[in-house]
């Protein structure tokens, strides 16, 4: 009983031990800025590698939308040619499927990428 309450105690101790450490160094995380990459490396009119990274967002959102809807139409394309074989059109329902699913991943990956960081007090916008 009493190695029962000395885990418990020890425990209840590391918790408070673990939260202040938290706690006290969120109070010693110093600001991050952002480097000047135009001056230093020469990238023309990109200023910081967060411009940067901002400029990628949308071209890949783009070419992964173009690939899902492809994959979509030959998913469908499939179907259309099975001819009643059953197993050509279970595979090709599991592309559509797939599909789908892609797609809202996509979805859920734009929308986290449009509100997190603004949440967060972030400047970053896709469009």
């Amino acid at each position: 009983m009493k190695n029962r309450i000395k885990n418990q105690e020890s425990r209840i101790v590391g918790l408070f031990v673990t939260l202040f450490m938290l706690h006290a160094s969120l109070f010693m995380i110093q600001p991050v800025y952002a480097v000047d990459i135009e001056s230093t490396y020469g990238y023309g009119y990109l200023k910081t590698l967060g411009q940067g990274t901002n400029k990628l967002v949308l071209p890949t959102f783009s070419i992964a939308m173009a690939v899902v809807i492809f994959y979509f139409l030959v998913g469908a394309f499939k179907i259309l040619i099975s001819a009643g074989d059953k197993e050509a059109e279970a595979a090709a329902r599991g592309m559509i499927t797939h599909a789908i699913i892609g797609f809202i991943i996509l979805m859920f990956a734009f929308l986290i990428l449009q509100f997190v960081p603004q949440f967060f007090g972030f400047n970053f916008s896709i469009f």
